[in-house]
This record gives C-alpha cells, structure tokens and sequence, in this order.
C-alpha cells in the first residue's frame, strides 16, 4: 500500500520493528539455514533494481569486510544472461516481488548445483517463484518514490549478513529509537545547500556505497535534482574536477571522505558531509556538516539515508512540486503472481 511521502518517512522507526520481527522469523526458520549454507559454497552474488541494487551493493561490501566472498550488480548488468560459474549463490531483491530485470536473472541463473534466494515482500510473486529460498521482507507500506522499503531491505539485509557469517554487528533494537531521534533533526542546512545545485555528487565508501547510490536516485525521483554516485577513491581519479560554484557533493563517512569534504569545499562546491565522526572535521563556509550516532554496517546506512529523504520533501515543497514517479514504463514491473 502506497503512503504520502512525508508521512511514511516519519513513519520508519515503527516499520523497522514490524519488518525486523518478520526478518527475524524467516532467519531462524529454514531460510536462514538455507542462506547461510548456499553462502559457505562460495562466493554470493546480490542484484536487484534502483534502490535494491543499491542495498545489494552495501550487503556484498559488509560480507566482503567479514571475509567472505560477494559481490553486487544491478539487474540490468545481467540482461543478456548469466554465465556458468558466476557465484555459488544468487539473492534476487525486489520489494514488490516483480522487477522484470531481476525476476529475468533469477530465473535465468543455469541450472545446477547454483542456489537462488529472494528477499521480497511477497513470496508468492514471480521472484519468490524463481526463488529456492525466499526471505519475507515484511514492509506492508511504501511511500511513490521508494522510503520505507528501502530502508526495511537494509535491515534485513543487515540481519542476513549476520545470519550467514555468524557475527553480530548491530544493535537492531536499538536502531528505530535512532533513526526516531534522526527524523527529528533540522535539515534545513542540507535543503539549503542543494538548492539551485547544478548538479549533485554523492560520495561514499566500502558499505556507504549504499547510501551514495540511494541518495543520488531519491533526489533524482523526489527533487528532480542531476545526481550521479561515486565510490570515494574512484571520485579522486576525474570526477571531482566538475567541483566548484554551482556544484553540490554529499559526502557520506568518516575516512577519506573526511579530509575530501575539505578539499571540495575549498574548490567552491557546496559541500554536506554526513558522518559518524565524533569530532575533527574541517570548517569552511561553504561545509555543512551532518552529525549522526555511529551505528556499523547497514545499520548506518538506515540512518545515512533520513535527512536525505527529509532533505528531498523540503527541496520539492520549495519547487512547488509533488513527489511522485510520472515516468514509469509498463515494462518493468511483471503482473502479480
């Protein structure tokens, strides 16, 4: 069921509890034993579409910083087939169930001793039908451009990560209070320096890779604003020299991104740098800084993305626009199952 904006942003603590209760429930059953065996015959490959492929992206980096092999793609990547030998395991995530792309690459991954797990809220759909394995997500609400879902999938895939590697690394509990004291926050100087941008640049690292992809698609959906995403170390070779008046950067971390934040803002960019750091960061008239508490893992990224999405309702409201998807093809959305 679809929300109004706001109102599901604002409604996210009480969503992380349903889902993770949900989550937490198919983990100990026999999906969970069935992930985390699938996971143990080798590397694992996350996909999915728009914000799930994102999410893909910081559930592979969290598994590959406990030591196990994974990687992350977008659907799209594997359009033309999957290959013999890819990964000993496949999870396909789609909220609704029937994102063509990742329906097609579930069902497509050859036949053979290959497992195919799903996380999706629907495990009667056509992904929960390509599927081994289903995890349920439990998110029953969404917002036009994607908010609960999203971030209900981080958790979720916080807490399979922790299922297939056996080390806990956050305190799930605890983080609705977090992300409740987040909603609270003032925005305005976030809103305010993405205002008018030319063009914004969301940069990250290792499991923040999320929230880079994540914001730069909900201020593209819900603001309208030029987005494109970088990997941190990636953004150094090139894609900075655009920096400089008329350019904003949103700068998740607390490593590199720290000293980067600086730089940028020295070149003339509009600079927000979100982070967990406790103290140190540099001064400049034209950095804000975004202070949030330091939880690990996906559990950061769930609250990384909330002021962006509060940022996103104060940047529509200014331009006078609703947010809603107005382009949307038919093709990309199978029927129910």
């Amino acid at each position: 069921m679809t929300v109004a904006y706001l109102a599901g942003v604002r409604a996210q603590p009480d969503n992380l509890r349903r889902s993770a209760e949900t989550v937490r429930a198919a983990l100990a059953g026999p999906a969970g034993a069935q992930a985390a065996a699938a996971s143990r015959w080798g590397s694992l490959l996350a996909f999915g579409m728009g914000a799930s492929s994102h999410a893909a992206a910081g559930f592979a980096a969290v598994l590959r910083a406990g030591g196990l092999p994974a990687i992350s793609a977008s659907a799209a990547d594997l359009h033309d087939g999957v290959p013999p030998g890819l990964a000993a395991a496949f999870l396909g995530i789609s909220q609704s169930g029937r994102s063509r792309d990742t329906v097609d690459t579930l069902a497509g991954v050859p036949a053979g001793p290959a497992a195919r797990l799903a996380l999706t809220n629907h495990p009667d759909s056509p992904l929960g039908a390509a599927a081994d394995t289903v995890v349920t997500l439990g998110c029953a609400l969404d917002t036009p451009v994607s908010t609960l879902s999203y971030t209900a999938t981080l958790q979720a895939l916080g807490l399979l990560a922790e299922r297939i590697s056996g080390r806990p690394q956050t305190d799930w509990d605890l983080l609705p209070d977090l992300a409740a004291e987040v909603l609270e926050d003032d925005v305005e100087p976030l809103a305010e320096a993405l205002t008018g941008a030319g063009c914004v640049d969301a940069v990250a690292s290792g499991v923040r890779l999320a929230t880079a992809g994540a914001a730069a698609l909900l201020l593209r959906e819900a603001a309208h604003l030029p987005t494109a995403s970088f990997a941190t170390h990636e953004y150094l070779h090139g894609p900075l020299e655009t920096a400089g008046p008329g350019h904003a950067v949103l700068l998740f971390g607390a490593g590199r991104e720290v000293s980067l934040a600086a730089d940028l803002a020295g070149y003339g960019a509009r600079v927000v740098l979100v982070t967990d750091a406790e103290a140190g960061e540099p001064t400049h008239d034209n950095l804000r800084v975004v202070r949030l508490p330091g939880v690990a893992g996906l559990g950061g990224c769930v609250l990384d993305i909330l002021p962006v999405q509060l940022a996103a309702q104060a940047l529509a409201e200014r331009a006078g626009r609703p947010i809603e998807l107005r382009h949307m093809p038919a093709d990309t959305k199978l029927p129910p199952g």
